[in-house]
Protein backbone atom coordinates (compact mmCIF):
# COMPACT_ATOMS: atom_id res chain seq x y z
CA UNK A 1 0.00 0.00 0.00
CA UNK A 2 1.34 3.42 -0.89
CA UNK A 3 1.19 6.52 1.23
CA UNK A 4 0.04 9.70 -0.43
CA UNK A 5 2.44 12.62 -0.27
CA UNK A 6 1.23 15.66 1.62
CA UNK A 7 -2.07 13.91 2.03
CA UNK A 8 -4.96 16.15 1.27
CA UNK A 9 -3.09 18.69 -0.86
CA UNK A 10 -3.60 19.03 -4.57
CA UNK A 11 0.16 19.21 -5.09
CA UNK A 12 0.64 15.93 -3.22
CA UNK A 13 -2.11 14.25 -5.20
CA UNK A 14 -0.64 15.66 -8.40
CA UNK A 15 2.81 14.21 -7.66
CA UNK A 16 1.22 10.84 -6.89
CA UNK A 17 -0.65 10.99 -10.21
CA UNK A 18 2.56 11.76 -12.12
CA UNK A 19 4.35 8.91 -10.36
CA UNK A 20 1.49 6.54 -11.20
CA UNK A 21 1.52 7.66 -14.84
CA UNK A 22 5.29 7.15 -14.93
CA UNK A 23 4.78 3.57 -13.73
CA UNK A 24 2.05 3.05 -16.36
CA UNK A 25 4.25 4.25 -19.21
CA UNK A 26 7.18 2.10 -18.09
CA UNK A 27 4.89 -0.95 -17.90
CA UNK A 28 3.58 -0.20 -21.39
CA UNK A 29 7.09 -0.04 -22.85
CA UNK A 30 7.50 -3.65 -21.66
CA UNK A 31 4.11 -4.88 -22.89
CA UNK A 32 3.76 -3.31 -26.34
CA UNK A 33 6.63 -5.25 -28.00
CA UNK A 34 5.06 -8.53 -26.84
CA UNK A 35 1.69 -7.55 -28.26
CA UNK A 36 3.14 -6.28 -31.55
CA UNK A 37 5.07 -9.50 -31.99
CA UNK A 38 1.89 -11.62 -31.83
CA UNK A 39 -0.49 -9.63 -34.05
CA UNK A 40 -1.08 -10.77 -37.61
CA UNK A 41 -2.59 -7.61 -39.08
CA UNK A 42 0.19 -5.41 -40.49
CA UNK A 43 -1.69 -2.16 -39.82
CA UNK A 44 -2.24 -3.12 -36.19
CA UNK A 45 1.40 -4.13 -35.87
CA UNK A 46 2.43 -0.73 -37.25
CA UNK A 47 0.04 1.09 -34.90
CA UNK A 48 1.42 -0.74 -31.85
CA UNK A 49 5.03 -0.15 -32.90
CA UNK A 50 4.30 3.54 -33.52
CA UNK A 51 2.67 3.85 -30.11
CA UNK A 52 5.70 2.19 -28.50
CA UNK A 53 7.85 4.99 -29.95
CA UNK A 54 5.37 7.56 -28.63
CA UNK A 55 5.37 5.88 -25.24
CA UNK A 56 9.14 6.13 -25.01
CA UNK A 57 8.83 9.88 -25.65
CA UNK A 58 6.01 10.07 -23.10
CA UNK A 59 8.35 8.59 -20.46
CA UNK A 60 10.86 11.36 -21.27
CA UNK A 61 8.07 13.93 -21.10
CA UNK A 62 7.08 12.78 -17.63
CA UNK A 63 10.72 12.97 -16.57
CA UNK A 64 10.71 16.54 -17.87
CA UNK A 65 7.57 17.24 -15.80
CA UNK A 66 9.32 15.99 -12.67
CA UNK A 67 12.32 18.17 -13.46
CA UNK A 68 10.15 21.26 -13.92
CA UNK A 69 8.64 20.56 -10.50
CA UNK A 70 12.11 20.04 -8.93
CA UNK A 71 11.29 16.39 -8.25
CA UNK A 72 13.12 13.21 -9.13
CA UNK A 73 11.26 10.77 -11.40
CA UNK A 74 9.70 8.10 -9.26
CA UNK A 75 7.19 5.32 -9.85
CA UNK A 76 4.10 4.80 -7.76
CA UNK A 77 3.30 1.15 -8.40
CA UNK A 78 -0.23 0.76 -9.68
CA UNK A 79 -2.14 -2.48 -9.58
CA UNK A 80 -4.57 -1.42 -12.32
CA UNK A 81 -1.92 -1.38 -15.06
CA UNK A 82 -0.55 -4.68 -13.82
CA UNK A 83 -4.03 -6.19 -14.01
CA UNK A 84 -4.47 -4.92 -17.56
CA UNK A 85 -1.04 -6.31 -18.52
CA UNK A 86 -1.98 -9.64 -16.94
CA UNK A 87 -5.21 -9.72 -18.97
CA UNK A 88 -3.27 -9.02 -22.16
CA UNK A 89 -0.80 -11.80 -21.33
CA UNK A 90 -3.69 -14.20 -20.75
CA UNK A 91 -5.05 -13.30 -24.20
CA UNK A 92 -1.66 -13.93 -25.81
CA UNK A 93 -1.56 -17.43 -24.29
CA UNK A 94 -5.20 -18.42 -24.74
CA UNK A 95 -6.46 -16.99 -28.03
CA UNK A 96 -5.41 -18.53 -31.31
CA UNK A 97 -3.35 -16.30 -33.61
CA UNK A 98 -5.29 -14.49 -36.30
CA UNK A 99 -8.10 -11.95 -36.38
CA UNK A 100 -9.57 -13.08 -33.04
CA UNK A 101 -6.25 -12.53 -31.29
CA UNK A 102 -5.84 -9.17 -33.05
CA UNK A 103 -9.33 -8.10 -31.92
CA UNK A 104 -8.54 -9.14 -28.34
CA UNK A 105 -5.24 -7.26 -28.42
CA UNK A 106 -7.09 -4.15 -29.59
CA UNK A 107 -9.54 -4.54 -26.71
CA UNK A 108 -6.70 -4.97 -24.20
CA UNK A 109 -4.83 -1.98 -25.62
CA UNK A 110 -7.97 0.17 -25.48
CA UNK A 111 -8.45 -0.62 -21.79
CA UNK A 112 -4.99 0.85 -21.26
CA UNK A 113 -5.59 3.83 -23.54
CA UNK A 114 -8.81 4.74 -21.72
CA UNK A 115 -7.02 4.42 -18.38
CA UNK A 116 -4.23 6.70 -19.61
CA UNK A 117 -6.68 9.23 -21.05
CA UNK A 118 -8.39 9.47 -17.66
CA UNK A 119 -5.07 9.80 -15.84
CA UNK A 120 -3.57 12.40 -18.14
CA UNK A 121 -6.82 14.37 -18.25
CA UNK A 122 -6.85 14.56 -14.46
CA UNK A 123 -3.16 15.43 -14.23
CA UNK A 124 -3.47 18.16 -16.87
CA UNK A 125 -6.43 19.72 -15.05
CA UNK A 126 -4.59 19.68 -11.74
CA UNK A 127 -1.54 21.25 -13.42
CA UNK A 128 -3.81 23.98 -14.80
CA UNK A 129 -5.31 24.67 -11.38
CA UNK A 130 -1.84 24.99 -9.85
CA UNK A 131 -0.62 27.14 -12.74
CA UNK A 132 2.08 24.67 -13.79
CA UNK A 133 1.78 25.90 -17.38
CA UNK A 134 4.78 24.09 -18.89
CA UNK A 135 3.88 20.84 -17.17
CA UNK A 136 0.28 21.15 -18.37
CA UNK A 137 1.47 21.62 -21.96
CA UNK A 138 3.58 18.46 -21.72
CA UNK A 139 0.70 16.49 -20.24
CA UNK A 140 -1.67 17.81 -22.93
CA UNK A 141 0.72 16.58 -25.65
CA UNK A 142 0.63 13.09 -24.20
CA UNK A 143 -3.13 13.23 -23.68
CA UNK A 144 -3.62 14.01 -27.38
CA UNK A 145 -1.31 11.14 -28.37
CA UNK A 146 -3.27 8.74 -26.17
CA UNK A 147 -6.56 9.88 -27.71
CA UNK A 148 -5.08 9.47 -31.18
CA UNK A 149 -3.81 5.97 -30.38
CA UNK A 150 -7.27 5.02 -29.12
CA UNK A 151 -8.90 6.44 -32.26
CA UNK A 152 -6.51 4.44 -34.45
CA UNK A 153 -7.32 1.24 -32.57
CA UNK A 154 -11.04 1.95 -32.86
CA UNK A 155 -10.71 2.54 -36.58
CA UNK A 156 -8.78 -0.69 -37.13
CA UNK A 157 -11.34 -2.64 -35.11
CA UNK A 158 -14.41 -1.14 -36.78
CA UNK A 159 -13.24 -1.07 -40.38
CA UNK A 160 -11.27 -4.26 -40.57
CA UNK A 161 -10.40 -6.61 -37.74
CA UNK A 162 -13.80 -7.07 -36.07
CA UNK A 163 -15.29 -7.78 -39.49
CA UNK A 164 -12.66 -10.43 -40.14
CA UNK A 165 -13.52 -12.11 -36.85
CA UNK A 166 -17.26 -11.91 -37.58
CA UNK A 167 -16.82 -13.39 -41.06
CA UNK A 168 -14.83 -16.26 -39.62
CA UNK A 169 -17.63 -17.08 -37.22
CA UNK A 170 -20.39 -17.29 -39.83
Amino acid sequence: MSILKKEGTLHGLFLNKLEALYDVELQITKALPKLAKKVTDPDLKEALEHHLQETEVQVQRLEQCFSLLDEKPKKLKGEAIRGMASDATWVLHNVEEGPALDANIIAAAQYVEHYEIAGYGTAAEWARLMKHTEVKELLDQTLEEEKSANDKLTSLAETKINRQVAMGME
